[in-house]
């Protein structure tokens, strides 16, 4: 059976919510709960690979790396922060087609300085945008599948304003983004002004549990007319709080128990990551 692109998942009526993933397990827990594409973004990778905030530390090659586990963990389209390109535009080839041949099925490129921060941090300064449009044009010649997507992002709305954002979106789109992905509005005033600004593409709404742009559901986000919307915090958050939890009652009780209802038991576990194909598979060849 052939696999739905993610071009072709944008292009239907309804919008695409991506939640953000950042190894295999996460990965197959969206694709079972019946998502059909997920998003890797840098800060989650950047948390469980490192240990470290989302200021640049990540290099090109250990996201490639973790894009090639979650790729085959679980075969869905899977879009891939890739910062700033790592570089220049020849940097921004290299990492197209790195992050293209490691299972990546589209690659969101910023227009920040190095070294970045997550875009809802503070301090982010932007590059100028006739540089950033070199990357995406870089972007464009090295992909080998007309499928896979470019996702041009801009951080410029927390520093030069809103219209200038509006401004880089346009230019962006022109030189032949595939979506554009304005970050961080700061209120449902911005995010329908945006819309109503940039028209003809794709426009991503980025939601973060406690970031700046106002929590919003994918029905309200639909009905404003964004056709993506990013969830990409949802599970470091969640699987980083409910850890802590059991760590601490662990700490301070000396059992889990009373806890185990907060937990899959064991054999659930084991079937969740596909125990029941691998005993399958023994027995064929045992």
């Amino acid at each position: 059976m052939r696999k739905i692109t993610i071009r072709e998942l944008i292009n239907r009526k309804e919008i695409l919510v991506l939640p953000g993933i950042y190894d295999a397990l996460t990965a197959k827990i969206a694709q079972k709960a019946g998502f059909q594409a997920i998003l890797m973004g840098g800060f989650s990778i950047s948390a469980i690979r490192l240990g470290q905030p989302d200021v640049g530390y990540l290099t090109m090659s250990e996201m490639v790396s973790q894009i090639k586990i979650i790729s085959d963990a679980a075969p869905i389209p899977l879009i891939a922060d890739g910062d700033t390109g790592y570089g220049n535009p020849l940097n921004v080839i290299r990492t197209v087609r790195d992050y293209e041949k490691a299972g990546a099925a589209g690659i969101i490129l910023e227009d920040q300085q190095w070294p970045k921060r997550c875009g809802h941090m503070e301090g982010k300064q932007v590059i100028p945008l006739e540089e950033h449009i070199k990357k995406i044009e870089a972007a464009i010649e090295a992909r080998s599948n007309k499928n896979f997507i470019i996702i041009a992002r801009t951080d410029s709305l927390a520093v030069l304003g809103i219209e200038e954002a509006v401004k880089r979106g346009k230019a962006y789109r022109e030189t032949g983004a595939d979506v554009v992905f304005i970050e961080a509005p700061k209120s449902v005033e911005e995010l329908a002004f945006i819309r109503k600004a940039i028209k003809n593409i794709p426009l991503v709404a980025n939601i973060i549990e406690g970031g700046k742009t106002p929590y919003l559901s994918a029905r309200t986000l639909e009905r404003m007319g964004y056709e993506i919307m990013f969830c990409g915090l949802t599970a470091i958050l969640v699987i980083a709080k409910a850890f802590m939890d059991a760590m601490t009652h662990l700490k301070k009780e000396g059992s889990t128990e009373g806890f185990l209802n907060q937990m899959y038991t064991f054999s659930e576990f084991n079937e969740l990551i596909g125990i029941k194909e691998f005993s399958m598979l023994e027995k064929r060849f045992k």
